[in-house]
C-alpha cells in the first residue's frame, strides 16, 4: 500500500492551540483592551464630572451667599471715617437707626463715642466714670446704644457713668492709641480694657480685611507706631470686608491659601513678639492710669469658640502670671463662661437665624451683654479700693 503524504489542515487539540486560535486569541485581547480603555475613560470622565460639578455648586453657593450679603454692608462703614492714627473711629454725632434691625439704633456723641450725650473732662458729682476700651464685643455690634454691657453697668449701678470706646474690628493695638489719644482727655476712676483672642492675633498685621491700620513694635524696649499716616482703604476693602467669610469657604482660596499661607504680608512677628508688645502696651497703659488716678483692669472676654475651646488658654495663662507680677487687676471672663452648662450658652450670643444684620452673629445678644455686665461689676466690687470709693458716693441697689 501506498501511503500519500495528504496536507493536513491544522487542528487544534483542547489546550494545544492551532494557528487559527492565535489569531482569534489576538482579535478577543484587542477587543478587551478597548473595552478597559473604556472603561477607563468613562471613570474619568465620571470623575472630572463630579469634580465639575462639585466646582459649580461651590460656586453656586458662593454666588448665592454674595448675593445675600450685597445688602449686608459692615455696619462700620456705615458709622465710621478714615483716620490717620487709628485706621477708622465714628462719625461724631452718628445717629442711625434700627443699624442692627428694628429697635437696635446706635448714636454717637460729638468726641466719637457710642453714647447719647456729650462727656464733660470731669465726671458727673455722685459718680464714678468708667471708660471701656475694645472692639465690636464691646462697642455693642448687634444690639442697641443702651443694650452694651458697657452701658449696662449704668443699670445695674447707678454710681457709675461709662464711656463706650469699643470700636469693631480694633486690635489691642488701636484700642491703646484710641485710649492714648481720646480717652485720658476724660477724667476717670476705672479703665476697664477689653479684648478677645482674635484682637491679640490683629495685632500682627498692617491692615484688617483691606483697611490700613496702625502697626506696633518694639525698639530699644519702647513702643513705637508704625505705618502712619494709616494707608487708606483700597478700592475693594469694603466688598473683602463684606464677604471675607465666604471667601475663606472658596476651595481654590483654601487651595491657594495652602501655598501661600503668609501671602500679603510675608514678615509677620512671632507670638512671643507680639506677647511682649502687648505687655509694652499694657505697661504703657498702667503709667497713663497712674497719672489719672485711675485703676486700669484687663479684661479677657469669652466668645462662643472659647466655650469648647482652649486655644486662648496659653495667652491666658501668660497674662494671668504677668499682670499678677505687676499687681494689676486680670478680669478672666473666659473661666465664667466655661462652667455654664450647655444649653445656657446659645442665648447669650447673637445667632444666625435672629441676625438682620451682617456680621452680627456671634457677637452678644442682649442676654449676653448683660451676663457680662453682671460678671464685671461683680469684680469691681471686690477689688478693695474700688470697693470703698462706690462706698463714698453712698449706697445702691445692685440689680
Amino acid at each position: 500500500m501506498i501511503r500519500q503524504n495528504v496536507p493536513q489542515k491544522a487542528v487544534s487539540v483542547r489546550g494545544v492551540p492551532g494557528k487559527p486560535m492565535r489569531a482569534s486569541q489576538r482579535l478577543l485581547g484587542a477587543r478587551m483592551v478597548g473595552a478597559a480603555r473604556n472603561l477607563a475613560l468613562a471613570a474619568i470622565l465620571i470623575l472630572l464630572g463630579l469634580v465639575l460639578l462639585e466646582g459649580i455648586s461651590s460656586w453656586f453657593l458662593f454666588l448665592r451667599d454674595i448675593a445675600r450679603t450685597s445688602r449686608a454692608a459692615v455696619a462700620e462703614r456705615v458709622h465710621t471715617r478714615y483716620d490717620e492714627l487709628l485706621g477708622w473711629v465714628n462719625v461724631e454725632n452718628a445717629a442711625i437707626n434700627n443699624l442692627y434691625g428694628e429697635g437696635r439704633s446706635l448714636r454717637t456723641n460729638a468726641q466719637g463715642f457710642r453714647a447719647d450725650h456729650d462727656y464733660n473732662v470731669s465726671p458727673p458729682p455722685g459718680k464714678l466714670r468708667i471708660i471701656c476700651s475694645g472692639d465690636s464685643f464691646t462697642l455693642g455690634y448687634g444690639v442697641d446704644n443702651d443694650d452694651t454691657w458697657c452701658h449696662i453697668l449704668t443699670r445695674l449701678d447707678e454710681r457709675l457713668e461709662t464711656v463706650n470706646a469699643g470700636q469693631g474690628g480694633y486690635g489691642i493695638d488701636q484700642a491703646y492709641l484710641w485710649y492714648k489719644r481720646d480717652g485720658t482727655r476724660l477724667q476717670h476712676d476705672v479703665h476697664l480694657f477689653a479684648f478677645i483672642t482674635a484682637d491679640f492675633w490683629r495685632m500682627r498685621y498692617r491692615s484688617f480685611h483691606g483697611y490700613g491700620k496702625p502697626f506696633l513694635e518694639l525698639r530699644d524696649g519702647e513702643l513705637v507706631v508704625e505705618n502712619v499716616p494709616v494707608p487708606r482703604q483700597a478700592f475693594y476693602a469694603p466688598w473683602i470686608a463684606r464677604n471675607i467669610q465666604i471667601l475663606n469657604r472658596l476651595r481654590t482660596v483654601q487651595l491657594l491659601r495652602s501655598f501661600l499661607p503668609a501671602a500679603g504680608d510675608p514678615q509677620l512677628p512671632s507670638a512671643a513678639a507680639t506677647r511682649e508688645v502687648m505687655m509694652k502696651v499694657i505697661e504703657e497703659l498702667e503709667a497713663l492710669n497712674r497719672s489719672q488716678e485711675s485703676r486700669l483692669v484687663i479684661v479677657f472676654l469669652p466668645t462662643q469658640i472659647d466655650y469648647a475651646s482652649d486655644e486662648s488658654l496659653n495667652l491666658r495663662r501668660f497674662l494671668g502670671r504677668e499682670l499678677n507680677r505687676r499687681q494689676i487687676v486680670f478680669l478672666d471672663l473666659i473661666r465664667d463662661i466655661r462652667e455654664l452648662p450647655p444649653g445656657e450658652l446659645g442665648s447669650l450670643f447673637i445667632t444666625d437665624e435672629s441676625a438682620t444684620h451682617g456680621f452680627a452673629a456671634g457677637h452678644y445678644s442682649v442676654k449676653g451683654n448683660e451676663f457680662i455686665a453682671r460678671l464685671i461689676r461683680e469684680r469691681l466690687a471686690a477689688i478693695p479700693d474700688l470697693s470703698s470709693r462706690l462706698d463714698e458716693l453712698g449706697s445702691s441697689d445692685f440689680d
